[in-house]
């Protein structure tokens, strides 16, 4: 009993009465749980803060440690040999990318092998609203399993298309790093990392204009169950963007309170009026509210 008494004046929805210290004064309802919400989101906005400072300070831990990101530092190609290796450096790709993930990928369905394998980097890239376009062959709606993956990336964010044309396997990650296969027909030889800016401006077009050839994949989900699936994918950082605009804190100091630039906020406030179908901040606002976003 006294332990629980103990946890309700910690939590601020008692306090001991004066004289008597193994009796309680119980304040207004209304009052305490919105303390208790204040003290929620300050720790909520602190946990933020803590890992928006630990995500700025990562490039320059991995060029000190010649890490992930880094490694062959100044090296526009980097050539990775197996399949293992191809995926493990495509995961500590994954870990940095900001923006966007964009990829094709050709022939037909995918082995449950391989769906596992990409499960973990896809859920990464949509928990973290990144821009994410896939275009498949055609031939992977033709199995069960492939396409509810597809439906799942759809439900989550992401932008899937598909084509009967011929396809050359590639990922672009925020429009700065490219990955293609070693040999175009036998991607489990390995890959080769390319930074170099004209090379990836090139994959980029050749990008560009697959996905605008192909077809939209609009899977079989409804409206409501895509919106419930969004708002699972919604992050916490996201949430307290929209909160602490919602209270008309300017974008300069939502920036620096998050722990990003305002480039970045405005980039990511952007993207969330779209999914959210608003015209303003303050429709965003009451739309996120209605989702229970915030």
């Amino acid at each position: 009993m006294r332990s629980a008494m103990d946890a309700l004046v910690e939590l601020g929805l008692a306090r001991a009465k004066p004289g008597h210290s193994d009796q309680l004064v119980l304040p207004d309802p209304m009052v305490a749980v919105g303390a208790l919400i204040e003290k929620v989101e300050d720790e909520v906005l602190r946990q933020v803060r803590t890992v928006a400072d630990t995500r700025a300070e990562l490039p320059r831990l991995v060029t000190l440690a010649g890490g992930a990101l880094d490694k062959d530092a100044g090296a526009s190609l980097d050539r990775i040999v197996g399949l293992q290796a191809v995926r493990e450096r495509l995961e500590e790709l994954a870990f940095f990318a900001r923006t966007s993930v964009f990829s094709i990928q050709p022939g037909g369905p995918q082995s449950a092998e391989a769906l596992r394998a990409s499960e973990s980097l896809d859920e990464r890239a949509l928990r973290r609203q990144l821009d994410m376009r896939v275009v498949y062959d055609v031939a992977v709606l033709d199995d069960a399993d492939n396409v509810r993956r597809l439906e799942r990336l759809l439900a989550g964010g992401g932008q899937i298309r598909t084509t009967q044309t011929s396809l050359s396997r590639m990922i672009v990650i925020d429009e700065l790093i490219a990955v293609v296969p070693i040999e175009p027909l036998n991607s489990e030889r390995g890959a080769l990392i390319v930074r170099e800016p004209g090379l990836v401006s090139g994959f980029l077009r050749l990008f560009r204009s697959t996905w605008n050839e192909a077809e939209v994949f609009q899977g079989s989900i409804s409206p409501a169950d895509k919106a419930e699936a969004t708002a699972a994918q919604i992050s916490i950082e996201d949430q307290v963007l929209l909160r602490l605009l919602a209270t008309g804190c300017t974008d300069e100091t939502a920036a620096r309170q998050i722990g990003m630039s305002v480039r970045h906020l405005r980039r990511r406030m952007a993207r969330l009026m779209e999914e959210l179908g608003a015209a303003s901040r303050f429709e965003a606002g009451v739309e996120a509210a209605h989702r229970s976003w915030i």
